[in-house]
């Protein structure tokens, strides 16, 4: 089982925590995650706050700053950008990293920050933009000459693209979802690699992962980004890791949610002895 870290790329110890992440290598974690907002409100506290390093300039420097850690994103809020720009900075991100990339993709839920984006036109038609979009980025990064596109949302022709991904066909899809609605279970079974949910027990998570498969008419491998406790024991931890092992998971990326940055270090250290016993 892979076990990653949630790196928390806002709050007060952000910029802390993002120069540790060569330290977090060391400790043998097998990837780091970001998360994906790009300005606060009011609302959004205590669950977030202002300060926000953006995801994916926060990846490149990542990129720079390690050595084999996967660099993941859990998840981009894909309306939010521009697909074909975004294609191509992901694309220099995986090159310039050696090929370390694993996108996490989803629609995003916050209607203040698409306005504050100038994207509030694609609200209400998200989930739609974020399936041509990724349909996009898979035309970009596959064709060796001449890429064109037309759909409800872009169209061009005659686009060259260059470089590609060093990961072909593409840069691995992590499809995420905060449950088990059926739009989120659809997107997973037509263009995920990875299923990486948002919080659901061992069950929850199997009976999806199910839903999933049959949709697909494929195996899809299955993830889980969910939450343990800054005090948490290297005992709890290894608990909570192996029951979603048990229930099919091949990847975890956990979020301590610690308060600050020596709290995230030491819950690191632990995180990272109970993750060796379960591997």
């Amino acid at each position: 089982m892979r076990v990653d870290i949630v790196v928390p790329n806002e709050g007060p110890y952000a910029e802390q925590a993002i120069a540790a992440c060569a330290e977090l290598e060391q400790m043998g974690f097998d990837g780091l995650w970001l998360t994906d907002h790009v300005v606060g409100f009011e609302v959004y506290q205590p669950v977030y706050g202002d300060c926000w390093l953006e995801t994916l300039s926060t990846l490149a420097y990542l990129a720079g700053s390690t050595e084999k850690i996967r660099l993941g994103i859990g998840v981009l809020v894909v309306p939010y950008r521009d697909a074909v720009l975004t294609a191509k900075m992901l694309a220099g991100i995986d090159v310039l990293s050696g090929g370390r990339v694993d996108l996490g993709v989803g629609t995003g839920w916050a209607r203040a920050e698409f306005f504050a984006l100038g994207r509030q036109h694609l609200y209400e038609r998200r989930g739609a933009y974020t399936d041509e979009a990724l349909e996009v980025m898979q035309a970009c990064w596959a064709a060796e000459g001449d890429v064109a596109f037309n759909g409800e949302f872009h169209g061009f022709r005659k686009v060259r693209f260059q470089p590609r991904p060093i990961q072909q066909p593409r840069i691995p899809f992590w499809v995420g979802s905060r449950g088990t609605a059926p739009a989120p279970l659809r997107r997973a079974a037509k263009y995920a690699d990875f299923w990486h949910p948002t919080g659901l027990t061992p069950e929850e998570l199997r009976r999806g992962s199910e839903a999933i498969d049959e949709q697909a008419g494929r195996r899809v491998a299955t993830s889980i980004r969910g939450q343990i406790t800054s005090d948490a024991s290297v005992g709890e931890m290894q608990d909570w890791l192996g029951g979603y092992r048990e229930a099919g998971c091949a990847q975890a990326a956990v979020d301590t949610k610690s308060a600050t940055f020596d709290e995230f270090m030491s819950a690191a250290q632990r995180l990272a002895q109970a993750a060796a016993a379960v591997r």
